[in-house]
Formats: C-alpha cells, structure tokens, sequence
C-alpha cells in the first residue's frame, strides 16, 4: 500500500520528513506489496546506512547536512509521487485462517477458511469494516462500563486510508504509522514483518506484554500510550513521542490507543468464535446468543482493566553500603530455585541459560497443534495459512541496560510481580498470607542486583 510509503517517511527524522503528502494506497494488491516492501527496505534501510556514512565514520563537514537532507526528502518524495493518485479503500480484515487451520490440523475433515471466513462474517457485521468502522453498541446494553471500553472517535480517526477531508483532520493514523509491522488487521504480519525480530505484535489474541494489570488482565489506556510514547528498546517499535511535541499531532497517539484497543477486541472475538465453532459445533451468527456471549466477555475484560491495576511499593532509600548489601543479597535470589532466574538469562544475566523458549504466539500453531516449531518439515505446512517462520523468544541480556518496559527500580519490580505475558517469564512467586514466595524487600534486592548487571546500581 502507498500508505508504507507514508510509514516509511516517518521513520526518517522529523525534520526530514515534515510535510510530505500523505498517500492513500492503490487498489492492486501485489502493487501494493512490492511499493511498501521497496519503501521499507529500500528507503528505510538505505536511509539508516547513508546516516551512518555520513554523520558516523565520514568527518564532520557543514554540508553533510544540507546534503543527508536534500537525499531524504528526495527518495520519500519520489516514493510518494510513484503511489500519487490512488485512492482506492478496497481493503478488507483478513479472516485467522492461521487460527483456524491450526485447531483442525489434527481433525482432518473440516477446512479451515470456510470457518474462518464465517467467524470473520460475523464480527463484520459487528465491527464493520476497514473503511467503515462500528462498535456493537446494541450487543453490550447493560454491560457495565461498555461505554468507555473504546472511544469510535479515536478508531475513526485512525481506521481506513491516511488523507483529510474537508475539516483538514488527518485521518488513517494507524496506516500511516503501523500498519507495515502490524498489518492491516493487527495480526502482526505487515510487509516487514518477516525481516523484524522480535516479529511485531499480533494484536488479536488480546495479549499484551508490558502492562501494569494483574496477569491475565487487559492492558489499561496509559500503558498502551506509554508503549506509543517511549517505543520498546531493543525492538524495531519506535517511539512516537515526538507526535505530542506538534500541535497538530498531538492526540495522534491518543487516537491509536483506541484502535490498538479495537483491533484487539475484534480479533480476539474472531479468534474465540472461531474456537467455538470447531470444539463445540456451535452455529456462528450475529444473533447467537452464545456468539454475543463472547463479545460481552471480551469488551468486559477491557472495561475492568483499570481496577486491575498492580499497586508497586515504595523503593527504599538506602545508603551506598546498604545498597551494595542489598545487591548481594539479590544475587542470592537470582540464582535461588525459588526465582530460577538464572535457568534462562544465564548466571551472569547474559541471555544465554539453558532453557530457551518460543513464546505463546508461535506456540499457538505449533506445539498446541503437535507441531515441532524447530522442525522446518513440520511447520512449513503452515507457511500457506500465514505463518511466519519460528522464532526463538531470547531472554533479555541484562549487560545491555535495555528493558523493554522500562528501566526504572518501580518497572523492574512490575515486570518481576506480573511476568511478561504471552513469553516464558512468568511472575515471580510473592509471599501472600501462607504463599511461600519472596517479600517486597526480597523483590528490591532482586531488582537491584539486576540493575547492577548494566552497571546501574
């Protein structure tokens, strides 16, 4: 889509690519796939190496940036003028016809896209479509707090092609910013998807990794707007901060949230709808009230979100010598059977214990479809369902002082209480009432010798 070339542009710096027209996509597919595949690795990636030529290893001249500037702006202006003209919103959501396949893989009768493409159907007729938006008012009546589960203004605005209309808002936020990771459908399967690691998240199981609710709860508004906001190091998510320092951008990510929040809903209804269908025979409908059982479950989930909010303690102000006690002390821990933290990030937090994992994504249609993730004869079978080759979910190198959500003493607590969901790091065990476990002031030890692994004690 020419809307990659937008998404593309973007990844350049702000100054470079302030201004420039935005694209809606055109209505040849394969087009669309070759513009935003060329706009992803040609532009982007050329970008990325002639900015370190020039600004990195070349010494540092006046007109170098005159020169990186004029470069920039040519390569996205060209991209932008190859796609002008388009207009088309032909797109539609993809049916999870990877879902599907992989519940039927060992049944044998039934094909999986006519389930998916039923299943698909009905959350259409509930959410709408790519261009036209709904959310299903009339089947959460009575629904505490379905109200402020999503705001439509937001989806709205971010949903269908990147353009303005007479009222001179930008519309298509979610195209113009993340559709060439996530996809159209928020399934994770953009056109760089494949070239990304970690491969980008598929909204549509409604699993979400840095959160500050209990586990098994959905994410709040502010932790998504902090993921916009701050990115995830040590990934390929950018951080898109720099939209709130613009006046006319600056509830763009506010807006993105409630799509995220949209997307993820809808999927994951598909994805339980078309559960249902294969394991219980259920018929799908839009009036069935099992099918509508599913919706009010989701959309309730996210509408408790906030009461599940995880309450941190204060961290303990300690002197330099009680600081360097609490460090060894949490070393101990660290390598405790009780934490076992050392089984995956090594003895020395490098990433490299022995027990490395894929994550519940990949898990999914591989190994709860009796499928071998690292057997390429086995999952290669599922290549023609929208699979994208297994990828083994590396446990974080703490030596690089990169946490990918969030590198304070208060995050790195969170992140042991909660886990990380949809990964292998599970939550740590708290002592609660007669729950053997570690106490908060156990948890601080442990956060400390962490953070000291980076060098910040």
């Amino acid at each position: 889509m020419c809307d990659y070339v937008n998404s593309a542009a973007s990844a350049v710096p702000g100054w470079v690519g302030a201004g420039l027209p935005a694209v809606e996509e055109c209505g040849n597919p394969n087009i669309d796939f070759a513009r935003s595949l060329f706009a992803e690795t040609t532009l982007v990636r050329l970008m990325a190496c002639f900015d370190d030529v020039f600004f990195r290893w070349l010494p540092l001249n006046p007109l170098l940036g005159p020169i990186w500037s004029f470069r920039c702006t040519a390569w996205a202006l060209a991209l932008s003028l190859a796609c002008a003209g388009c207009g088309s919103n032909s797109f539609e959501y993809e049916p999870n016809d990877l879902l599907a396949a992989s519940l039927l893989r060992e049944e044998g009768t039934q094909k999986p896209k006519p389930i998916a493409e039923s299943a698909s159907q009905v959350v259409e007729s509930w959410f709408g479509s790519l261009g036209d938006p709904r959310w299903p008012t009339d089947k959460l009546q009575g629904m505490v707090g379905a109200e402020n589960v999503v705001s439509m203004e937001g989806v709205q605005r971010s949903a269908g092609a990147v353009g303005r209309g007479n009222d001179k808002v930008e519309r298509g936020l979610y195209r113009k910013h993340c559709v060439s990771c996530h996809g159209l459908s928020g399934d994770g399967r953009g056109a760089a998807a494949m070239l990304l690691s970690p491969y980008p998240r598929d909204f549509r199981r409604g699993t979400f990794k840095f959160k500050s609710t209990l586990h098994g709860s959905k994410p709040t508004r502010s932790d998504l707007v902090r993921t916009l906001h701050e990115g995830i190091p040590g990934t390929s998510m950018p951080s898109f901060a720099a939209l709130e320092q613009s006046e006319e951008f600056q509830e763009d990510i506010e807006a993105l949230v409630e799509y995220i929040r949209f997307l993820s809903i809808r999927g994951e209804v598909e994805r339980k709808l078309i559960a249902k269908q294969i394991r219980e025979g259920v018929e799908l409908s839009p009036e069935s009230a099992e099918c509508v059982a599913v919706l009010q479950q989701i959309a309730g989930q996210w509408a408790s979100a906030e009461s599940k909010v995880l309450a941190i303690p204060t961290p303990p102000e300690w002197s330099a010598e009680e600081m360097q006690a609490s460090i060894e002390r949490g070393s101990q821990w660290y390598r405790s059977e009780i934490t076992a933290c050392a089984k995956c990030h090594g003895d020395e937090g490098r990433g490299d214990g022995a027990s490395q994992d894929f994550d519940d994504w990949t898990k999914d249609w591989t190994i709860l479809a009796g499928i071998d993730p690292k057997n390429p004869v086995e999952w290669k079978e599922m290549k023609p369902w929208g699979a994208l080759k297994p990828v083994i979910d590396r446990p974080r190198n703490f030596a690089w002082s990169s946490f990918r959500g969030g590198g304070n003493r208060q995050d790195i607590f969170r992140r042991l209480v909660l886990g990380i969901e949809g990964t292998p790091m599970p939550p740590i065990a708290r002592a609660e009432g007669n729950n053997p476990g570690l106490t908060d002031d156990q948890i601080w030890d442990l956060v400390h010798f962490v953070l000291s692994l980076g060098g910040n004690p």
